[in-house]
């Protein structure tokens, strides 16, 4: 059963990097701005102060929109540093020009916070490969959000990040994977009915 489910998550995995690299940079323009869009109406609908996000390797979804409206608007967000251990630090998003981390993933200049600072936040927008209908969220395997999220108390509202498509009916559920609240794309703002399995 379990290596069934361990294929099942290689071909999402698969299909949905295939899906984002043929995306062509017209339509990655198009889609960036309109989840923008989406992210603003969540953080202004939510009253979010501080929050998480990311900065977006080749092909994910692209908040950078958002990440410069929530400077101008004195919205804090908490962004991600991948450590050694497979556990996630935080640093505060600015002007500085982000470095290359670990896994050549871009991360934040400045003061690193402990995993357990994004339980101080309003909201966690977090990236994914995909997530279901009853918020399972599927990552890329390394495990980092898993860890921050099993860690947090509490644990804040948290949005998957992803591409339309890529919501499912239903995706595997490991015993330590945290459901999502909700997700949040190109095309609108979706939140799940959270079940037992």
């Amino acid at each position: 059963m379990a290596r069934d489910a361990d294929a099942q998550k290689r071909h999402v995995r698969a299909a949905v990097r295939a899906a984002r690299a043929d995306r062509d940079a017209a339509t990655r323009d198009r889609a960036a701005a309109a989840l923008s869009a989406q992210l603003i109406a969540l953080v202004s609908e939510a009253g979010a102060r501080r929050i998480t996000c990311y900065l977006p390797t080749a092909g994910e979804p692209d908040p950078s929109e958002f990440l410069a409206w929530a400077l101008d608007h004195d919205v804090e967000v908490l962004l991600p540093i991948s450590l050694a251990d497979r556990n996630l630090a935080w640093a505060r998003h600015s002007t500085r020009i982000p470095e290359a981390g670990r896994h050549g993933i871009r991360e934040p200049v400045g003061p690193r916070l402990p995993s357990t600072a994004a339980a101080t936040a309003d909201l966690m927008l977090i990236p994914a490969c995909a997530v279901d209908a009853s918020g399972t969220r599927l990552g890329w395997g390394l495990g980092y959000y898993d860890r921050c999220l099993a860690a947090l108390d509490p644990v804040p509202p948290v949005y998957a990040v992803v591409f339309d498509e890529e919501i499912l009916p239903r995706l595997p559920r490991d015993p330590h994977d945290v459901p999502v609240t909700g997700a949040v794309t190109p095309g609108g703002i979706r939140r799940f009915p959270i079940e037992t399995r």
